[in-house]
């Protein structure tokens, strides 16, 4: 008789034990399906950021550099140039009159080579300071036009021979009343405006969607801080080897 209720006692207890451990396991794949949906939400909360590296004024000077001189404006010029020599020698008997036509273009830009790391103050992601150089007429190219260009008129006094050189001085007088003419229009206004123009697109291909020009070497400012929003966290890419 104790032996049976021996054997009882032990089905009971293996029994109990059974239906404690299926409880047990249940509870636990219970706590993590339920933990599961909080653990992917609190991921949700902290996303990883990825950190605004601002170009710098050194970089961006070089492709500037690049470009050289821009030629952005020119304007075609013609003026009457007067050269005489003697013509108070003798009544004007000893002298001489010159009358030249002058036709020429001068040609007005900007020299970016010029142009220095000083020159570029980068803000923030979307906005850049520059300070361009001045636009200028271009000495190297020959402003006057030898092939349209012409003595319209020459007068010799009647001891007088012709001087060769006088053409010569007329042209180079000629050459310098064209370049203070065309200094006196609108060319070098002209010439500025259009490099702004292309400086613009230029630095909107960059990426920047503010450019802003300044008369003179740009003020420093703040160092740019990114704005992190609520639930992000910053991190710095892992440099590939």
């Amino acid at each position: 008789m104790l032996r049976k209720l021996a054997y009882l006692f032990l089905i009971v207890f293996f029994v109990m034990g059974a239906i404690a451990a299926y409880t047990f396991v249940a509870t636990i794949n219970k706590a993590e399906s339920v933990a599961q949906p909080i653990q992917d939400f609190v991921k949700q909360l902290v996303i990883p950021a990825t950190p605004v590296v601002l170009p710098s004024s050194t970089t961006i000077v070089r492709q500037i550099n690049d470009l050289a001189r821009l030629e952005t404006a020119s304007v075609e010029l013609q003026k009457n140039v007067i050269a005489e020599r003697n013509n108070d020698v003798l009544w004007g008997m000893m002298g001489e009159t010159l009358i030249f036509e002058a036709h020429g273009l001068a040609v007005a830009g900007v020299d970016f080579a010029n142009m220095t790391p000083a020159d570029i103050q980068v803000v923030d992601p979307t906005t850049v300071m520059i300070h361009l150089p001045p636009a200028t007429i271009f000495e190297d190219l020959p402003l006057l036009d030898t092939e349209t260009s012409r003595v319209l008129d020459r007068d010799t006094g009647l001891f007088a021979s012709v001087d060769a050189q006088l053409e010569t001085l007329v042209r180079q007088e000629a050459e310098a009343a064209l370049r203070e003419e065309a200094e006196a229009t609108e060319l070098l206004e002209i010439a500025n405006y259009n490099a702004q123009q292309f400086m613009l697109t230029f630095m909107q291909g960059l990426g920047f969607e503010s450019v802003i020009f300044t008369e003179d070497i740009p003020p420093t400012v703040e160092p740019y801080e990114q704005v992190i929003p609520k639930g992000y966290v910053l991190v710095t890419p892992t440099p590939i080897r």
